[in-house]
Parts: structure tokens; sequence; C-alpha cells
């Protein structure tokens, strides 16, 4: 589309998000939350307006030196790419360092690039032997008690990282003698067409995963309007019709949007634009009121609607 991206942390969240790898970009809403900050912070650096030592010094590590324990993910990276700049840096955060150095996942890139050394023969043979996947506790979980989700959207195949998600769901479906409720997120209809919420089905069988209620989240599609009409209402959120490339500086530099102070009654107005799906209302999106001065940059007033005219694949045109 012409649309050119120079800056190589955002480059690396893109290919993240593409990548659809829960480990590498979060697997909760914290963890995601945090590796968006992290990202957004060194986005900042690498344009000139942060300094890399300071923005380093205010990240919160795990005990292994990383941003959650014995894991690597593309905020560590991003930082990870503040620090090669610099030999102090490099000792400072030797853990972070020497972590990615080694990590033998990232050895073709090390190697293509020839800074560093990679480890060959025995020592990677030896070191696989340790890289071993395992499941992880769940404290309190009772039995009978566990629910767990698999939310596919229906907007492509399956990948390596949906069967892991997938089959990791039923382990502790099976273990905990639970519910696995597989839920398509079919709130995107410019992406997702029925052919490939058949194949997922397909594929699913084959893997011999069998959720015990099959779900979509334009179940809910009523509730969720109403739920953000009673928000409007209550001034918690607001209407606004600010540009994409404004709206992200504007969180970026944690500023208030004109439009965060509009009345109940001028938001229930665009608002009824954007249900109509009018020109007027194709310009707005809704934002839910949380904090512009947070530390976190996903709670700066995210985004909670928008407009979208292609028809569902399940509702058509009514919503």
């Amino acid at each position: 589309d012409g649309f050119v991206i120079a800056n190589d942390v955002t480059i690396a969240r893109l290919v993240a998000q593409s990548l659809g790898i829960a480990d590498f970009s979060g697997n909760t809403c914290f963890e995601v939350a945090k590796i968006d900050e992290v990202l957004t912070l060194c986005e900042r650096v690498v344009d000139g307006f942060l300094v890399d030592d300071e923005v380093l010094s205010g990240v919160q590590f795990s005990k292994s030196g990383t941003l959650f324990d014995g894991r690597i993910t593309v905020g560590d990276v991003a930082l990870w790419s503040l620090i090669i700049k610099k030999p102090d840096l490099q000792k400072k955060f030797s853990t972070l360092f020497d972590a990615v150095v080694k990590d033998r996942r990232f050895a073709p890139a090390h190697a293509m690039v020839g800074k560093f050394a990679v480890e060959t023969g025995k020592q990677q043979a030896k070191e696989k032997q340790k890289d071993e996947g395992k499941f992880v506790e769940l404290p309190g979980a009772e039995k009978g008690k566990v629910v767990v989700r698999f939310p596919p959207e229906a907007s492509g195949y399956l990948h390596i990282g949906h069967a892991k998600a997938a089959l990791l769901n039923q382990y502790y479906q099976q273990t905990f003698d639970g519910q696995l409720i597989m839920r398509f997120d079919d709130t995107n209809p410019a992406k997702e067409n029925a052919h490939f919420e058949k194949v997922i089905k397909e594929d699913l069988a084959m893997l011999n995963v069998i959720p015990d209620r099959w779900t979509h989240s334009s179940d809910h599609f009523e509730v969720m309007l109403q739920m953000c009409e009673k928000l409007l209402k209550e001034g918690k959120a607001y209407v606004d019709d600010t540009d994409t490339e404004t709206m992200r500086k504007e969180r970026e530099e944690r500023v208030e949007s004109k439009n965060r102070s509009s009345t109940p009654e001028a938001n229930l107005a665009l608002w009824e634009e954007m249900k109509k799906g009018t020109e007027r209302g194709m310009q707005c999106c809704v934002r839910i009121k949380i904090d512009m001065q947070s530390n976190n940059g996903a709670m700066r007033d995210p985004t909670i609607y928008r407009c979208k005219p292609e028809e569902h694949v399940r509702t058509g045109m009514k919503y």
C-alpha cells in the first residue's frame, strides 16, 4: 500500500504479531500489555526521543534476567537490540545479553550476521536435552472446576502455534476433568469466512481435540452493544474521530483526545451513526476511559469498538 516502516522495533512487533506465538508475544493480558509497553519505549529510543540506558534501567526483569522467567519474548529481543550497541550496557545487563546470544533458536540469525559465535556440536546437543517442554502447574485448580478455551479467528489455517495452544488447553481439560470451550473469535468480518471455520474444525478433529462446547464471539454481539451504550451513558467511554496517526502520537505522549470530554449526549449521537455504518460513523471509534498517564501504554484509553462495513458471515448486516 506504499506504507513504509523504518523502525526496527516496529517491524519486530509486526513480525511477532503475524507469527501468533503466545510464548513470544505474551500468554496473558498482563504479559501482552507489558511487552507492548516495552516495545513502545524501544521504538521511542530508536526514533531518538528516549535514552536507551534510562529505558533499560526502568524495566522490571524476572529472576532469569528476561521480562518473564524462563523464556525470551519479542520484548526481550527489542531490549537486546539496544544493549548490543554499547559495551557498558552489555555488562550491566549481561544476563539478558547472554540469554539471547546463547539461545540456539537465534543461532541462524547470529550466524548470518557473523557478530557472535554460535555453539555447535556437543554443546548444542547438550543444551537441546535441557530444552524440554513441560506443563506448568495450575495453583488452586480443582477437579471439575477448570474451564479453558481455545479462541482461533476464522481468517486462516491453523499453524503450529495454534496446535500447541489447542493441545495445551486440552491437557488441562483432561487433567482436571474440566471443560474446553472452542470459541471462534469472529469480530472482524473483513478477514473471516465460513471456509476457514470448517477447515479449523477438521484440523482439530485430526489432532483429536474434542471441545465440550462450540461458541462464537458473535453470540454476544447484542450484549456487547448494550454494555458499550451503558458505558457511553455513564461517561466511562467516548466516541473519538481522531485520525489513526494523531491518536497513536497522543497515546505515546499521554495527551488526552479532544473528544475525551464530550457529553454523553454527543457520544450517543455519534454512536448511532456508528451502528448505522454511515460515512460519519465510519470515521469514529469508541474508546474506554482508563488512564492516559499510565506507564502501561495499553491502558491509555484503548479502542473497544470500531466500524466494519463488510457483511458478517453469521449475523449478516444486523450489527
